[in-house]
């Protein structure tokens, strides 16, 4: 096993995001798996979709305002590259994902997600602004792990998509090159959903070293570039984690079900005729689901066998990866908060997907005064409930 440095110190230094591609070398992936050096390995190269592909797929199945081209796939798709990395001699901030060096080079794939909250990295521990640079103090001591792989980007610590779509596939990379062995993952204290999922992907035998300090040292490091946002661009290992999931998951619980799964409880993107819309569901035979009520079991083993689900974009709609191919998926987007993450899933696991698009943001004066003042409220949006329960009967 590789000997720590001794210029790891705790000595300050400015911090600096780098591209793993522009300060680690391009190695085989049997090279980087047999020796003890630095580098980094593509296990899965970049795919483009082409546009004969994915708009066919799409056609009939958008409805609502008008929306850009490219939600019609008029540019295709990405099916994204997936390389793995080992770094030496780094600190590592479990509850963020941080990976830096000695000189302050933050590697990129693991504080992407960080960075949507912080671009200038100053939320890290230790971290600080000082003369327009972020300048990072190391802690005088730290605990010293001879190796770990580091999977948890800073958006699977509270986010349930996230967690499944990027901190998931990214220990399943590892995993599938046998290296949990020789390098034990490592991870902030987990609540008890994300312990459930580790369990259902990975079985009994997986043991998660979890860690409350705010920095460790690593003397070694391996990880899936795979943390920063695979759900935007995922590739056909959600089909290999899919099956690992289900293998262990309850048995369904609803088979042929027709499920919602209500944001009515949120605050973040108000939904202000979701109570017409819930209404309309429940006539036409829908179960209304409040997911952070159930646990990771129950979720599952509601969709594993439904006929439908819809719903407001979000994290839940993660479930649908656990979803039949069959089951008609139907995604409630605001135009201002549209993304491609859901649509790819399905896509790349050959499941079905439909998109209903809302004109966002309205006025805030529409939205309830008390809903606007709860924290986290962002905006508000709405779907002409009529309009899109008709696009809903015409999917059915």
């Amino acid at each position: 096993m590789h000997r720590p440095s001794p210029r790891l110190g705790n000595h300050e230094v400015p911090l600096r995001p780098v591209r793993e591609s522009d300060v680690l070398p391009r190695l085989e992936i049997g090279d980087l798996l047999g020796g003890g050096v630095p580098g980094m390995a593509t296990v899965a190269a970049a795919e483009h979709v082409p546009a004969e592909v994915l708009s066919p797929w799409l056609g009939g199945r958008l409805g609502g305002a008008p929306c850009p081209p490219e939600y019609g796939g008029v540019h295709g798709g990405l099916l994204g590259e997936i390389n793995v990395c080992r770094v030496l001699d780094v600190l590592h901030a479990p509850a963020f994902g941080a990976i830096v060096d000695c000189d302050g080079r933050v590697q990129w794939a693991s504080a992407r997600e960080a960075m949507d909250r912080w671009p200038d990295l100053s939320g890290l521990p230790g971290a600080r602004r000082e003369g327009g640079e972020t300048i990072f103090r190391p802690p005088a001591t730290a605990t010293h792990l001879a190796a770990a792989s580091v999977f948890h980007p800073w958006g699977g610590g509270f986010n349930y998509g996230h967690f499944v779509l990027d901190a998931l596939p990214s220990l399943l990379v590892l995993d599938e090159l046998d290296l949990l062995g020789r390098y034990p993952p490592i991870a902030p204290p987990l609540s008890r959903w994300r312990r459930d999922l580790l369990r259902l992907a990975f079985g009994d035998h997986l043991k998660v070293d979890e860690r409350s300090e705010p920095v460790v040292r690593l003397g070694e490091a391996v990880y899936a570039t795979s943390m920063d946002h695979f759900l935007h661009a995922p590739t056909p290992i959600l089909g290999r984690l899919r099956e690992r999931v289900l293998a262990r998951a309850p048995a369904p619980s609803a088979p042929g079900a027709r499920l919602y799964f209500s944001r009515r409880g949120t605050s973040m993107r108000v939904m202000v005729d979701e109570a017409a819309v819930e209404a309309g569901l429940r006539r036409r035979g829908f179960r209304i689901v409040h997911p952070e009520r159930l646990s990771v079991g129950e979720q599952i083993a509601l969709v594993r066998e439904a006929e439908v689900i819809a719903g407001p974009t979000g994290a839940a709609l993660a479930n649908a990866l656990f979803a039949p191919p069959s089951a008609r998926v139907v995604e409630i987007l605001p135009l201002n908060f549209a993304s491609h993450w859901v649509r790819s899933m399905r896509h790349v696991t050959g499941g079905d997907w439909r998109g209903y698009f809302c004109e966002s943001p309205i006025p805030e004066r529409e939205v309830a005064f008390w809903r606007r003042l709860r924290r986290g409220f962002r905006f508000g949006y709405r779907t002409g409930a009529p309009a899109f329960l008709d696009f809903l009967d015409a999917c059915l």
